[in-house]
């Protein structure tokens, strides 16, 4: 794909200045691509996927509500904190392209949007609400979530359905046990 008569990799080696860059092997698309290279800039709030067939996909985070990650955002400041990034990307390019992932979405996202906002605005508007949400909810979650798509990625050679699947089932026994844990340390 050539853009503004810069050529792929001319525009990707002029833009990498000033970016984080993430490698990571994705799931394939519905066109069969692959993610190849991953460059986040949290400043601009664009993340530049470049697909194995060299073509590219630049996606824009700037809207707040875009995001969806009411509590995540709250917590952190921003949608483009790298872990509301994160929660974003793995929905969007992970489990929103599979049938079992939109499936869970749609029962999450009715019972998450019931309550988020108005926990979201409580959050923001007090600092010590924000650190302890952040600190006991959401990195918990986030780095349980982290945990879990890693044991479950080589699922993903097989099928992303399994692969999405299993990451739910991991996260879930995780969560029981982390639950479990602190219950026997309260008594």
């Amino acid at each position: 794909m050539e853009r503004d008569g810069l050529s792929e990799d001319d525009e990707y080696e002029e833009e990498e200045d000033g970016y984080e860059e993430e490698v990571d092997e994705r799931e394939q698309d519905e066109e069969g691509k692959s993610v190849v290279k991953e460059i986040t800039d949290y400043e601009e709030g664009k993340t530049t996927y470049l697909y194995d067939d060299r073509t590219y996909e630049t996606v824009y985070h700037q809207d707040e509500e875009q995001s969806n990650c009411f509590v995540a955002t709250a917590c952190y400041g921003s949608t483009l904190d790298k872990h509301v990034v994160f929660l974003r990307e793995f929905r969007d390019f992970e489990v929103m392209r599979t049938r079992v992932g939109r499936n869970f979405m749609r029962f999450f996202d009715v019972r998450y949007y019931s309550f988020s906002p108005s926990l979201a605005s409580f959050i923001a508007r007090h600092r010590i609400s924000k650190l302890i949400a952040r600190d006991t909810m959401v990195a918990p979650t986030i780095h349980l979530l982290r945990v879990s798509r890693y044991l479950a990625k080589p699922l993903s050679k097989v099928s992303p359905e399994l692969s999405v699947g299993a990451t739910g089932v991991i996260f879930a026994v995780f969560l029981g046990v982390v639950v479990w844990a602190v219950l026997l340390l309260i008594r």
